[in-house]
């Protein structure tokens, strides 16, 4: 419980101090590149202040210059924090919507393009897909979550379509990530962070361009396969994914 509370007070003073700051110099015209770098820095500032190391793989499927769409398993809390700083690149995350309603967090990544989405709301989720696809149009990457929510039991869930007719639309390949062992260190539903490493690997690129909107569980279920290729045996799906 010490390693929790110190790590939470050491990223509140860091968003305190660093946060108006950079909404400031945004707000008067300043390159918003730069709330990226604080993100990234604060999200290593959390792991490292709570003991978790991060443990990289597969790195060069990332091309330079590419747009991705990187789609992970979603296993605890601190998955966002463990994938931003290890991907090279500014990428934007899809969010729920109450993610928006933090102090100064909400603002940066507001600023930043991110994509808050209300999932109860499908005219909002609609409306959330279109502004993401709008993006990747445009060049920029994003980090969703096909499974929606955070496993309950550490074992990969279903994937939503969702995603996938997303990455459709706007033409982008998928990078498949798997993230393992997280949720040890903070499974859902617990306060508590424990020490231990995250997993973060990076798989080759699937291509969706020249692809129908026909062929999205075909792809959904290929990418499901390849995400839980690296996952552990306790981590795998219980069954095969249900649409």
């Amino acid at each position: 419980m010490i390693r929790t509370l110190f790590a939470i007070v050491v990223v509140s003073l860091y968003l305190l101090l660093v946060g108006p700051l950079s909404i400031l110099y945004v707000l008067l015209g300043g390159n918003s590149k730069i709330l990226y770098s604080v993100g990234r820095a604060g999200c290593s500032l959390l792991t490292r202040a709570a003991g978790i190391a991060v443990e990289i793989e597969g790195l060069g499927h990332v091309k330079a210059g590419k747009t991705y769409l990187f789609l992970a398993n979603h296993q605890g809390n601190c998955d966002p924090a463990a994938l931003f700083p290890a991907i090279p690149r500014n990428v934007r995350f899809m969010l729920k919507k109450e993610l928006r309603k933090v102090p100064f967090l909400g603002k940066i990544m507001k600023l930043g393009g991110f994509v808050f989405i209300d999932r109860k709301d499908r005219a909002s989720a609609l409306q959330g897909v279109e502004e993401a696809v709008a993006q990747m149009k445009e060049g920029h990457s994003f980090i969703a979550f096909p499974e929606g929510t955070r496993s309950r039991t550490g074992r990969m869930g279903p994937f939503k379509k969702g995603l996938f007719i997303m990455a459709l639309q706007a033409g982008v390949p998928i990078i498949p990530v798997t993230i393992s062992g997280s949720y040890e260190v903070m499974p859902p539903g617990r306060f508590r962070i424990r020490s231990g490493t995250i997993r973060v690997v990076f798989h080759p690129e699937i291509e969706t361009k020249g692809l129908g909107l026909n062929q999205r569980e075909k792809l959904m279920t290929e990418v499901e396969s390849v995400i839980a290729s690296g996952l552990k045996g306790h981590e795998q799906p219980l069954v095969g994914v249900k649409y």
